[in-house]
């Protein structure tokens, strides 16, 4: 008797526990939503700097990203990064990267560079994230270059962020006679789309 006591007592709060479970505010639930695993981990980002309105266009895959500048109508700026998460916890975490960063002028030539950084990245509201993200790498004289990103971004809805930020980068390599150079600093803002 007891036994089908226990099991009538359960069944009279299963509904209890479904109504409590309703009544999660948007943003907790938003907050839950947001850890689950996505089919499609795929995103697409277009930026255009401030000052001269030059194009960026990113595309990320997991943890691969690509990612291209173009400047002055003849100077391109590419990049493929491998991010790695150190930790993640509740929004906030710490990733490390490598990368391959290339600069191709005037269609003459192509000039690579690797790269190690890091980024930080922390959400503050429930749909707003501040990040910084710096990498770098030097050969002397012969070659360096440095990325820095400061920014934060906002999503209106689910699967669309606003970004806006600050960014510099400063690509230099010489090779022979020849000179890679790129450098483009300022602000920032984009536009992403979560598929």
């Amino acid at each position: 008797m007891k036994t089908f006591e226990l099991i009538l007592a359960a069944m009279l709060l299963l509904p209890t526990g479904a109504a409590f479970a309703e009544e999660l505010s948007p943003e907790v639930d938003e907050g839950i939503s947001s850890v689950k695993q996505k089919k499609f981990d795929f995103s697409a980002e277009s930026r255009l700097f401030t000052n001269d309105a030059a194009p960026e266009f990113l595309l990320r895959v997991k943890n691969v990203s690509a990612d291209w500048i173009h400047k002055d109508g003849a100077e391109n700026f590419y990049r493929l990064k491998f991010d790695r998460e150190i930790f993640s916890l509740m929004g906030t975490g710490l990733e490390w990267h490598v990368a391959l960063n290339a600069v191709d002028e005037r269609g003459k030539s192509l000039a690579v560079l690797p790269s190690v950084g890091v980024n930080l990245y922390m959400r503050i509201r429930p749909r707003l994230d501040v990040y910084l993200q710096f990498s770098g790498f030097t050969f002397g004289r012969r070659a360096h270059f440095t990325d820095f990103e400061s920014g934060f971004k906002y999503w209106p809805c689910k699967d669309v962020a606003i970004s806006a930020g600050w960014r510099s980068v400063d690509f230099k390599f010489r090779r022979g006679g020849e000179v890679g150079d790129f450098d483009r600093n300022g602000l920032f803002v984009g536009v992403r789309y979560d598929f």
